[in-house]
């Protein structure tokens, strides 16, 4: 199982989720709304990739899933 935390500019959430989760998955349960930001894992750009698994992101055991909002709105 892989603890994630999930982030937003308001809101921080701890989920415990099988490392076959997906990160579309993870920010559902979560419940935290990411809207227009893009979603950073460990740091890194998954923008286009979070239909893709924690374990193939290359995601630790402890993670943090983080919304960065753009200044350009895309």
């Amino acid at each position: 199982m892989y603890k994630v935390i999930v982030s937003n500019n308001v809101e921080r959430k701890q989920v415990i989720v099988p490392p076959d989760t997906t990160i579309d998955k993870v920010i559902e349960e979560s419940g935290i709304a990411m809207g227009s930001a893009r979603p950073y894992l460990d740091g890194v750009s998954v923008h286009g990739k979070t239909h893709m698994t924690l374990r193939e992101l290359g995601a630790g055991e402890t993670a943090y899933l983080t919304a960065v909002a753009n200044k350009d709105n895309n």
